[in-house]
């Protein structure tokens, strides 16, 4: 995202590529005067037709469409930036804890919309579902490392708690404090 630099090594990428970021502040960065009808439609140079078919097909109800964003509630603000995203036609998605803000309607259909998608994802979650939902390759990032998982969300979870098991019988009192990071 050109956020940070790395402290080694090197950055390439494509100049045609298109990354696409949502995280749990999404809505926010928008004019908050504008409805979500004004946004897309400055944005993007929608119609207003088109505008509406997009908000709808993310789930934000037609009675919001011509709300200020202001007054929306933060999963409707969080629908508004899901159907800016997809009209940028990203390459890659970059998706930091999607799921806040959402129903489990709207987690289901983001799960759905991730695994029709054609691009790049990288999901960063703790939401149990949506990791199910997509069947995503997982890598845990500790310790300043980053370790991919040899299988699925239920191995995964068996090797943290074999690891919690074993730091019960080691430390104690580490392991409870590790415990209620979980």
């Amino acid at each position: 995202m050109g956020v940070i630099e790395p402290t080694r090594g090197e950055i390439r990428r494509n100049h045609r590529l298109r990354i696409g970021r949502f995280d749990q502040h999404a809505g926010e960065q928008f004019d908050l005067e504008l409805t979500a009808i004004e946004h897309l439609r400055r944005s993007f140079n929608m119609p207003e037709q088109d505008t509406r078919k997009s908000l709808g097909s993310v789930g934000l109800p037609g009675r919001a469409h011509p709300i200020k964003m202001k007054d929306l509630s933060g999963g409707q603000k969080a629908r508004v930036a899901l159907s800016d995203l997809i009209a940028r036609q990203p390459d890659v998605l970059i998706l930091d804890e999607p799921t806040n803000n959402l129903d489990i309607e709207s987690i289901d259909a983001l799960a759905e919309a991730i695994n029709e998608y054609k691009g790049g994802v990288i999901i960063v979650s703790h939401d149990e579902r949506l990791i199910r939902e997509t069947n995503c390759q997982l890598w845990v990032i500790e310790h300043k490392q980053i370790n991919e998982i040899d299988g699925d969300f239920d191995d995964y979870r068996k090797e943290l708690l074999d690891s919690l098991g074993e730091a019960m019988i080691h430390n104690p009192s580490a392991a409870a404090a590790a415990a209620t990071t979980i």
